[in-house]
């Protein structure tokens, strides 16, 4: 037909009667049908548009005859209805977003232009397209079959009515008097706001190209009108060669055996289907016919009220949306998709700061390229390809990261120079408009630009004068000296960038992102709200401190979503990390000491100073408040390096003069909070959620105190990265520390004291260490915590200032702590860890733990990614891709089935791998993890009390008081355990008060018993590790004191022969930083005490620990002499020793209750003790002896302790090739 409007009424049909082509066509002989196909061709476009026409018309014919025979008196018309469809596509909703069901409709279509095969023609790009989706059209058809009702004998057939020129041709028919039957409903896109065949194009350019090797070009590129112009593309970029070679490949697919290229038999045959029906609809695309729809419009209304068959929402259709999960549900139901394939499509609430749903956002200047006057495009990518890997490398592998590399560091260097260069002459003007400058804040065109008035700002703050003053007085220094000091200290750590640079670490940060994740998803009422938030206000970001990329990502976020550009506060230990200290450093990032210890008090002066000044200037600051970058997956508790209190003075005192340019001095400061109003400033709290980070590898061997193999070209002196695990974000790393770390002999540089598992040593170069995938860490979410307001807090407070910093720190965290989102794939880890209590676990029961734990999660409210239209099998497959399940779990059976076994590859470092995953449900869980340890460590005979529970609750609660943060009250949290479990019948109340019966046991309720062990595995790991910590201090009852840096790895020596023995079930016992931080609450708690080396040992054995790496600034502690209080609140107060403390953590722990176990572990404190003796008493002489020192016993066996430990690691990193399978061969303790 041609173009115009087209009624709901019958065409007449133009080569014959109805009734006669019938006939005609049922009495064909076989050599007659091609004849009447060519007749057919000649008015339709195929057989297809032709069977249905025909049957259109003797349907009609029908009804005129059931029409005479019901006025005779014979039988009632039925109620009938003819529903006419252009093209079908994927369902919008229903059964699932992006379902399809073969190749019909356009499914062919889609799936050609996924494989890079030209199937639209370019200049139709302006031109609507007619697709509409299975499910509207099913509740068309369904909604016509509800409502449609017998019509009598009073009626017209809907054969169509003759249109002039003047009625126009978009114009609807007037209805007329006497109704028409049968009813025919046009299900158009006239019907739907249709998007155009470039629109629909983008969608599923988008989504193969982001999951899929084919490079598919944009639709700029795609849809010209001059086709000359179009081939010369196509031929350069090779598009067209690749879709004539897919073709060929496919078509020659069923002839070769032989070919394991991608298309396989399947996929060929699939392609050659695909392609007839994308050729038959060839002819439908080109039209621009209009659809009269008022009937389908009658019966929108009709079933408006009605939820089943409402049809209003398909009238909103996001066609981008729609075209990804079209293109997803292709790519699942057709091409055969890897498993754990996840739809792309961001749900309605959040945003992906990648691929932002909004254009202002996704258009922005970081995505447009460059203009350089040297360099064309193939060049600058090639370049941010270079420059890409680089810091992939770096990123994933800091410990092994070397400044003397000079190749590397020399092609780093030149085109880190070459795109600073392109940026600041971009000869587009893009960079150059106000409105761009305007969305960064207040940065310098040009650098330097600000720096002479900052100096004077800071010079002149009351904190430096009285610093300055100070030193001139207790030292007699020349003022000019010490000023000239200051002046040193301000240049070392200031910001160096300006407004191109920040461009080009935008656009930058825009590509390392894309290549690291898959999606980084935010909240957009979340970001609404903090926008309204902080309007005229100072804000200082603070996210969760994970990876080295968090505050860059915080900061592309600002970027991307036209928030305050903040000014970064690091660590001076991140601006030795080559590639990555250059991008923080354009991206407008200054380099502070944190360690108070090793700050002096002018560095500090000038760091408050030089902080207000860029607060107050930029009016957005970043910083971390943790020590370093959690290497298990939890928060940690905030670090005292006094920034806050900076960020304080701040907001609430006045050190400065009121302008740069005014380098006056200032009034003197307030000893308590101003009365007078400034600018108020809040802290933004933020949580960031990874899937999986690029250092995971690194910060794996840095708690299990592993060396990764170095690079042939790695100096055996410590790099500056060392620094940086050892310390973390603390690194005094310019001064002392590297000439101190330099001048140890050999064996002091040997700080690894675990040989490496098989597969640390074995980790070669391959497709997961290589060049990085695109997307290989998946999805990062970032939850927005309520801000903190400073001015609002230091009111509750009520003057105290003291405690404001620990204040603002708590709310701080407790806000990132309740903005947090949970992955999926944290569930399927922490079941699979969870499977090491039966030994293995089946696929089935994975797949029912983890759906237990979705629902657990969405009852309690928290944030989880997981959409209703995903199945689990999806979900737990999408995650063992992302848990490298190819090396840290093994799998029974060639074929994954429900009843495969799964299994965790016991290896420390495997092991960790999972449990990092598993560690963000912790945070979550936490309070049910420890009501679910008190509920199967207490009672008796199945019955337990109320008061039992709430000891045993507490008892865990302070034990654990350093290690978790609790963003609850405890003891109101437990009244709600409580309850919660009285509700489930696993508690049930007894006629005594306070007694309760508990029946989630093995035999009572399996499935609820199997629930709570679930729960409380996600910390009992850290419980053994406790244990064994509390096990590794029995060396206390022979020596009087041992230096505090050793206990972590005289634990993991106690771990590793428990693990042996198998008295542990649990690798992540091996672990420094959970012994570390044991230490450190053992401390807290007063079992044991720290006391510095020097009031201790005598000065030959000082040398001897500075031999063995151990420094005299570093703690020795000894069981603490003073007599604990007898709290009624705090059950730790009444355990007199630490014996006593390992019996009470072992009662709590996994299968205690077990008549075997109880029996195993009894006395484990007691044999570890003996163990340790075994050292301290070995036969030969002792390490002090053959070095001709004369120490009394106590020193000599400390020192001898020390040595053993050391030459262990030393000794087995020396035949790490043996890499053995067993962790207690990793220990071969020994004396000199």
């Amino acid at each position: 037909m041609p173009d115009g409007y087209i009624q709901e009424r019958v065409y007449p049909m133009e080569i014959g009667d109805p009734e006669e082509l019938l006939k005609e066509i049922v009495g064909l002989e076989l050599q007659d049908i091609p004849k009447m196909t060519q007749r057919i061709m000649q008015a339709f476009p195929n057989t297809y548009t032709f069977t249905k026409f025909l049957t259109e018309h003797l349907i009609l014919k029908r009804v005129d005859y059931n029409r005479v025979e019901e006025a005779q008196g014979g039988k009632k018309q039925w109620p009938i209805a003819i529903v006419r469809a252009t093209q079908v596509g994927a369902g919008a909703y229903e059964p699932l977003p992006g379902w399809v069901d073969g190749i019909t409709g356009t499914n062919g279509s889609i799936f050609l232009l996924g494989h890079g095969i030209q199937v639209l023609q370019t200049d139709i790009g302006h031109m609507p397209a007619d697709i509409i989706p299975v499910d509207y059209l099913a509740r068309v058809a369904l909604s016509s079959a509800a409502m449609i009702r017998a019509p009598g004998t009073r009626f017209l057939l809907p054969y169509n009515e003759i249109i002039t020129e003047d009625d126009g041709l978009h114009s609807p028919l007037p209805q007329p008097i006497i109704p028409c039957f049968p009813i025919i409903y046009q299900v158009s896109g006239s019907s739907l706001r249709m998007a155009t065949w470039s629109e629909i194009y983008d969608g599923v350019c988008h989504y193969w190209n982001r999951n899929t090797k084919v490079s598919l070009p944009s639709s700029k590129e795609y849809f010209v009108t001059n086709k000359a112009l179009l081939k010369a593309r196509i031929f350069v970029k090779n598009h067209l060669a690749n879709s004539i070679v897919s073709m060929t490949t496919a078509i020659n697919a069923n002839n070769n055996n032989n070919d394991r290229s991608y298309y396989s038999k399947v996929t060929a045959r699939t392609i050659e289907s695909a392609s007839r029906n994308a050729e038959a609809n060839q002819p439908f695309l080109r039209h621009r016919w209009v659809f009269d729809h008022q009937n389908v419009r009658a019966i929108t209304d009709q079933v408006a009220h009605d939820a089943q068959f409402n049809l209003t929402q398909y009238q909103h259709i996001d066609w981008f949306a729609y075209m990804v999960n079209y293109s997803y549900g292709t790519h699942t139901y057709i091409a055969q998709s890897p498993p754990g394939l996840r739809n792309l499509v961001v749900p309605d609430e959040w945003d992906c700061a990648l691929y932002s749903k909004h254009v202002d956002i996704r258009h922005s200047i970081i995505e447009q390229p460059i203009e350089s006057v040297v360099f064309s495009a193939s060049d600058i990518q090639k370049r941010t390809e270079r420059m890409l890997i680089q810091l992939v490398e770096t990123l994933e592998n800091t410990q092994n990261y070397d400044q003397r590399d000079k190749r590397k560091n020399e092609e780093w260097i030149n085109d880190f120079d070459a795109s600073l260069d392109d940026w600041c002459h971009d000869d587009s003007g893009v960079l150059k408009d106000a409105k761009t400058a305007a969305l960064l804040g207040r940065w310098g065109k040009v650098l330097g630009e600000h720096d002479e008035a900052i100096k004077v700002v800071v010079l002149n703050d009351k904190r430096v004068r009285d610093s300055v003053e100070q030193i001139i007085k207790t030292s007699g220094v020349p003022q000019q000296t010490v000023v000239g000091e200051a002046i040193k200290i301000l240049l070392r750590m200031r910001e160096r960038t300006q407004l191109a640079y920040v461009w080009f670490a935008g656009a930058f940060l825009d590509g390392l992102f894309k290549r690291l994740f898959s999606t980084i998803r935010i909240n957009e009422a979340a970001l609404a709200k903090l926008k309204e938030q902080i309007k005229d206000k100072n804000v200082v970001y603070v996210p969760v401190s994970k990876t080295l990329l968090d505050q860059l990502l915080i900061w592309y976020v600002c970027l991307r979503y036209h928030l305050p550009m903040p000014a970064i506060i690091c660590d001076e230990a991140l601006a030795l990390l080559g590639p990555i200290s250059d991008i923080l450093r354009i991206a407008g990032a200054y380099f502070v000491r944190r360690d108070q210890n090793t700050r002096s008090p002018l560095n500090t002066a000038v760091t408050a100073a030089y902080t207000e000044a860029l607060l107050h200037e930029h009016g957005a600051l970043s910083m971390l408040i943790e020590k370093t970058r959690s290497r298990t997956g939890r928060l940690h508790t905030a670090y005292a390096d006094g920034v806050i209190d900076m960020v304080l003075e701040a907001s609430l005192e006045k050190h400065q003069p009121s302008a740069p340019s005014t380098p006056t001095a200032t009034p003197q400061a307030r000893h308590s909070f101003p009365t007078s109003r400034r600018k108020e400033t809040v802290f933004v709290p933020f949580h960031i959620t990874y899937e999986k980070i690029p250092e995971l590898n690194m910060l794996i061997d840095q708690v299990l105190d592993q060396k990764q193999p170095k690079a042939k070209n790695t100096s055996s002196t410590l790099s500056p990265s060392s620094t940086v695990s050892t310390n973390g974000n603390n690194a005094n790393g310019q001064q002392q520390q590297p000439q101190l770390q330099r001048s140890m002999s050999a064996l002091a540089r040997s700080s690894s004291f675990l040989r490496p598992s098989a597969s640390v040593a074995g980790r070669a170069a391959n497709k997961d260490n290589g060049v990085p995938e695109k997307g290989k860490y998946g999805r990062v979410y970032i939850g927005i915590g309520d801000v903190v307001d400073v001015r609002k807090t230091a009111d509750d407070m009520d003057g105290n200032e003291d405690e404001l910093h620990l204040a603002v720190a708590r709310a701080i965290q407790t806000n990132q702590h309740e903005a947090m989102v949970v992955s999926p794939v944290a569930l399927v880890a922490a079941v699979i860890l969870f499977g090491r209590s039966s030994g293995s676990i089946t696929m089935g029961t994975i797949y029912e733990h983890v759906s237990w734990l979705r629902d657990e999660l969405n009852a309690k409210g928290i944030p989880l990614d997981w959409q209703e239209h995903e199945d689990v099998e999806v979900m737990v497959a999408y995650a063992l891709n992302l848990l490298d399940a190819r090396q840290n779990i093994t799998i029974d059976g060639k074929r994954i089935t429900e009843n495969s076994n799964v299994r965790v590859i016991e290896h420390a470092d495997n092991v960790m791998v999972l449990s990092y995953m598993a560690n963000q449900l912790v945070e979550m869980l936490l309070a049910d993890a420890l009501f679910s340890i008190s509920y199967l460590a207490t009672g008796n005979n199945g019955q337990v009390s109320r008061e039992e529970l709430y000891k045993s609750f507490t008892f865990l609660i302070h034990l654990f008081k350093d290690e978790f943060i609790y963003p609850w009250c405890y003891e109101k949290k437990f009244n709600e355990l409580l309850d919660q479990f009285i509700s489930r019948k696993a508690l049930v109340p007894m006629s005594e008060e306070g007694v309760f019966e508990r029946k989630a046991t093995q035999d009572n309720d399996p499935v609820m018993y199997t629930h709570v062990c679930l729960i409380a595995s996600l910390l009992y790991p850290t419980l053994d590790a406790y244990w064994i910590t509390s096990c590794s201090l029995s060396a206390l009852r022979d020596l009087p004191y041992m230096p505090r840096k050793i206990i972590p790895v005289l634990s993991q020596w106690i771990a590793a022969h428990l693990i042996s023995g198998r008295r542990t079930m649990y690798r992540e016992v091996l672990s420094t930083e959970v012994s570390q931080n044991a230490v450190d609450n053992f401390l807290a708690i007063g079992f044991i005490e720290a006391v510095h080396p020097k009031t201790k040992l005598s000065p030959d054995a000082q040398i001897l620990l500075l031999e063995l790496g151990v420094t005299t600034n570093e703690d020795l502690v000894m069981v603490a002499s003073q007599e604990h209080s007898q709290q009624s609140d705090n059950p730790l107060s009444k355990i007199r020793d630490l014996a006593a403390l390992c019996h009470e953590i072992e009662k709590h722990r996994f299968g205690f209750n077990m008549q075997l176990e109880t029996y195993r572990n009894s006395q484990v404190f007691d044999k570890c003790q003996n163990q340790i003796r075994s050292i301290l008493r070995s036969g030969g002489k002792s390490y002090a002896a053959s070095h001709g020192m004369n120490l009394n016993k106590d020193e000599d066996q400390m020192i001898q302790l020390v040595y053993s430990l050391k030459s262990a690691g030393s000794s087995s990193s020396e035949s790490s090739r043996r890499n053995p399978r067993r962790v207690s061969e990793a220990y071969n303790l020994r004396s000199p």
